[in-house]
């Protein structure tokens, strides 16, 4: 049990009775299991790639063109050498952290009471969920602008990457915007793309679906259309240039007031090439664990760490971003 805990106070017996004759005197108790429904993680972390960093800045290469090639006379046939450039790029390692520590009252209370046997390892549990839904956040919501030259401790977020971005306004139509953008990026010369899935805010997708049920097309774009993401998880899918995308409702995407009118908000969206967007990590995919101890205040403690960054390779091409000005629906 945690040594965090409220301020404690003195009461009479008979404040906290519930019920009380003669032969019975029932006091509050408390059922083992703690109501618990809170969120741990984003979808996009059981999605994309993880492989291990090759330094502290962890490099790879990109080849963005194809050189060569031309039609010559068949009975005079020259040739001149050409060269495939391939550019080296780098991500740096970054670190998040959690700690929890026991106090030994605390333990030794816990143990004499045996209310809450599970407490312990759930806040230790918990302890280590704390670092898997900041990661989470930051994959979509990190702050950081720079890559090989970190601006601060953050993640750079997703949709910072991304270079290629676009924007669907108060009066355009969701579904043509992406069916577009997906269509552009299958229509290029230069790159073999296919792009995989939609992450998109959940009040964005409330309007998308709303969009739909009044469109003569729906039921070809997106209402009988349906794939599943992960074990036990169906979506809504639209089709597009590049097949079936699942729409997969992603509440970490970014939103922000519209500069203009401010009772609308701009909901984000992205159009990813999942194989394409890497969680390079030092150490471990996961999350580590580590016992510090008992401390000079008899406490022990306990601190999950995760090293690793977020890159998402071809910005320019193989993912898109976009925004979808809508009014504001406020989230629970």
């Amino acid at each position: 049990m945690s040594n965090q805990v409220g301020q404690a106070q003195s009461i009479e017996v008979k404040a906290a009775l519930q019920f009380q004759s003669p032969g019975a005197l029932i006091t509050d108790d408390f059922q083992k299991e703690i109501t618990d429904t809170l969120r741990r993680n984003s979808i996009l972390d059981g999605r994309m790639n993880y492989t291990p960093a090759t330094g502290d800045i962890s490099t790879y290469y990109e080849q963005n063109t194809i050189n060569g090639g031309v039609s010559v006379d068949p009975r005079n046939i020259s040739s001149s050498a050409t060269s495939n450039p391939r550019t080296p790029h780098g991500v740096k390692i970054k670190a998040i952290t959690n700690q929890v520590d026991f106090g030994l009252y605390d333990n030794l209370l816990g143990k004499q009471q045996d209310n809450f046997p599970e407490l312990r390892s759930k806040d230790l549990a918990d302890m280590l969920n704390g670092v898997g839904l900041y990661h989470g956040k930051m994959l979509w919501r990190g702050t950081d602008t720079n890559l090989m030259v970190p601006t601060n401790l953050q993640y750079v977020g997703i949709p910072k990457q991304i270079t290629n971005t676009f924007s669907v306004g108060i009066g355009a139509s969701i579904v043509s915007a992406i069916c577009a953008k997906v269509a552009s990026m299958i229509a290029s010369e230069t790159y073999e793309l296919m792009p995989t899935a939609i992450y998109i805010h959940p009040l964005a997708l409330h309007y998308l679906a709303e969009e739909e049920k009044l469109a003569s097309f729906n039921s070809t774009h997106i209402s009988n259309l349906s794939k599943t993401t992960i074990a036990g998880l169906s979506v809504q899918a639209i089709q597009t240039a590049a097949g079936v995308l699942p729409l997969i409702p992603e509440p970490f995407m970014p939103s922000a007031k519209n500069a203009t009118r401010v009772e609308n908000t701009d909901y984000g969206f992205a159009i990813v090439t999942e194989s394409m967007i890497e969680y390079h990590y030092v150490g471990d995919k996961g999350i580590m664990l580590f016992e510090l101890g008992t401390t000079g205040n008899l406490a022990e403690s306990y601190v999950g760490v995760k090293f690793g960054a977020p890159v998402a390779k071809g910005p320019g091409y193989a993912h898109a971003y976009g925004v979808v000005e809508r009014p504001t629906i406020v989230a629970v």
